[in-house]
């Protein structure tokens, strides 16, 4: 729900990475996307929490087009 606003369109998924110790879903998507984007993250895998040894889906993202 919270994608539907965003900036980004979810296009594919980019990688697939295994949750290491100590790793959050916000740690996760700011090395690979950059802070702020969990909520992309969330939005592919449908999870708001990580457990080590999960596999999480990175998206892959493009910039929406501004509609004039």
């Amino acid at each position: 729900p919270r994608v539907r606003l965003g900036a980004y369109r979810i296009v594919g998924v980019q990688k697939t990475v295994t949750v290491k110790a100590g790793q959050t879903l916000a740690s996760i998507s700011k090395t690979y996307l950059g802070p702020g984007m969990e909520c992309y993250v969330e939005a592919v895998n449908g999870v708001k929490d990580v457990q080590e040894g999960q596999q999480i889906k990175i998206p892959e993202l493009v910039l929406k087009k501004k509609k004039n």
